[in-house]
């Protein structure tokens, strides 16, 4: 646990330093990236160099059902199981909702933390969770 939680902080710390950037540094590749760092699969496969800004992101979604049914597809392919949100433990990932709508979230000590604009933002609750 220690490593994850090791791990976790400076993934925090990062999400924190770099600026907002769709398609590289926005809440789903943040999100992905940290799958990819803890099991090496990466769940934005498909989605790698698709989109750079917020139209295109929209028109991907909308055109694959939406953020919960894209993240959902993405979990099951790395082998993630869907927990309840509130047995989400540091590490896991979720869905929370925001002013604009859903985001990807990663579960930290404090609450779920998501890469919404340049600093990391956090909630105390999740819609969905999958364990990675």
């Amino acid at each position: 646990m220690t490593s994850l939680l090791t791990e976790l902080a400076a993934h925090q710390r990062r999400g924190n330093t770099l600026l907002f950037a769709f398609g590289t540094m926005d809440c789903s590749m943040w999100a992905a990236d940290w799958v990819r760092l803890r099991t090496g699969l990466d769940p934005a496969a498909d989605w790698r160099g698709r989109y750079s800004t917020e139209d295109e992101y929209r028109r991907l979604l909308l055109a694959e059902g939406g953020l919960v049914r894209v993240v959902a597809r993405a979990m099951q392919r790395v082998g993630a199981r869907v927990v309840a949100p509130a047995e989400a433990a540091p590490g896991d990932i979720g869905i929370i909702m925001t002013e604009k709508g859903p985001a990807c979230a990663i579960r930290g000590q404090l609450g779920w933390d998501a890469k919404t604009g340049d600093r990391l933002s956090r909630t105390p609750h999740a819609t969905f969770a999958w364990r990675i």
